[in-house]
């Protein structure tokens, strides 16, 4: 599994089934840090948008079919882990290092 490709590939998808449904999102891009790291899976970042955005994505949202929910992350797998990790990542690539 190629992960670079692949997030790529589901972020424009996801851009293209927003845009379907009159829902842009200008900083929807894949997630930097997450993008090219050994060990956290890529991330998709959504970004930031206004208040109608908001609104239209929750009225989007509300017809869906629900989706199965998401597993439930390994009790090791914690925030703090990963912005660590992610720090990390940072800082090694500011030494120059590859991460």
């Amino acid at each position: 599994m190629n992960q670079p490709k692949e997030v790529e590939t589901v972020t424009t998808d996801l851009r293209e089934s927003l845009a379907r449904v009159g829902i842009v999102l200008p900083s929807l891009r894949p997630d930097p840090v997450s993008y090219e790291h050994r060990y956290l899976p890529p991330l998709v970042e959504l970004g930031r948008c206004t208040m109608d955005v908001a609104q239209r994505l929750t009225r989007a949202l509300d017809g869906a079919p629900s989706c199965p929910a998401e597993p439930a992350p390994h009790p090791r797998d914690t925030v703090t882990e990963r912005l660590s990790a992610a720090t990390a990542y940072v800082n090694a690539r500011s030494r120059g290092e590859r991460a």
